[in-house]
């Protein structure tokens, strides 16, 4: 199997041997390779074994460096965070005060989105809300990255513990904040009434793919964010399904003993009722929600996931939607990092 990233690959295989025929055939045709010894720097990404639990854990404690030095935090005095975000919202802050800070703004977003992308789910949230000023920044916006980079200096030995079930499932967790920023940003701003989608896909126990933005469209209850979120989810569920099924097939598993069971984990009840139904069996203040239900409902019949009703303290997918206090935070993240 190789894994082609721009210019970047990666081999693998049960023989080491196969992967130096490979390699040496691609020589032959005329591209250049310059080969390492191991995945461990693949993309800028480590993968690090504990010596004790045997469990991988990748980090980027190089790019987290670049991140605090270019903050003006790799002194011994920046205090660190516990959390990413602050709980009340990011918000334009149009009359505030101009950026001020020596760093370049849009430079330290790239490398948060980055990092935030392969192995720090965990601030995801947080360069999201920072990221929607790219191109007009105040000093608020400026504090808030520099709060990401305490947590990420206050937290840079840790990383992603990659810590597989021998079960092979495929859990989504989609969540919304209902018109989060409301009563924060300005009332003739049509943003300020925005719902925020945040969800989390896990295979066999480790995360594969998650995010956090803004919802297009205005939702108009708690419901319609709830379901838009899921739907959104559905969207980056179902191709990963196909990817899995592919690999197995490929690699010619035994369908019976790897059969993947898939759940879809909801914690708002009414979203859950809806997800379920099919017309005409929808109300008339429901029917508006068709068009953003009825394909994904089709897919979950044929393709046999299952909904399920989950707790709201147990919900992976609220992290990527507000920030949250110190004890929920940790509680969250030790459920989808690790540690």
């Amino acid at each position: 199997m190789c894994i082609v990233y721009v210019d970047d690959l990666i081999f693998w295989s049960r023989n080491v041997a196969k992967i130096d025929r490979v390699a040496m055939e691609l020589c032959k045709l005329g591209v250049a390779l310059e080969q390492e010894d191991d995945a461990a720097g693949f993309l800028g990404v480590k993968m690090e074994r504990d010596s004790n639990t045997g469990l991988l854990k990748m980090k980027q404690t190089g790019l987290i460096e670049r991140v605090v030095k270019a903050l003006g935090l790799d002194d011994g005095y920046a205090r660190g965070k516990h959390t990413p975000a602050e709980t009340k919202p990011l918000v334009k802050d149009e009359d505030g005060v101009a950026a001020a800070e020596g760093f370049s703004y849009s430079s330290v977003v790239g490398m948060l989105l980055y990092l935030s992308g392969h192995t720090q789910p965990d601030i995801t949230y947080a360069v999201n809300c920072c990221a929607r000023y790219m191109f007009c920044p105040k000093h608020s916006h400026e504090l808030a990255l520099k709060c990401i980079g305490r947590y990420l200096k206050n937290t840079s030995s840790h990383g992603m513990v990659i810590n597989p079930t021998r079960e092979l499932t495929i859990d989504a967790y989609p969540d919304a904040d209902f018109a989060g920023m409301y009563e924060h940003e300005k009332p003739t701003d049509p943003a300020c009434a925005k719902s925020r989608s945040g969800f989390v896909i896990v295979f066999a126990g480790v995360p594969v793919l998650w995010q956090s933005k803004l919802q297009t469209q205005t939702a108009l209850s708690t419901m319609e964010a709830e379901i838009t979120a899921l739907a959104h989810c559905c969207k980056e569920l179902f191709p990963i399904m196909d990817l899995a099924q592919c690999f197995a097939s490929y690699f010619e598993l035994d369908p019976v003993k790897t059969s993947i069971k898939v759940s879809v984990h909801e914690d708002n009840a009414a979203a859950l009722i809806l997800a379920n139904t099919l017309p005409p069996e929808y109300t008339p203040r429901a029917k508006h929600y068709h068009n953003k239900t009825i394909w994904f409902h089709e897919e979950i019949v044929k393709r046999q996931i299952k909904l399920l009703k989950i707790d709201t303290v147990e919900q992976l997918g609220d992290i990527f939607t507000k920030g949250l206090p110190k004890v929920t935070f940790e509680y969250l993240r030790s459920k989808l990092m690790g540690w």
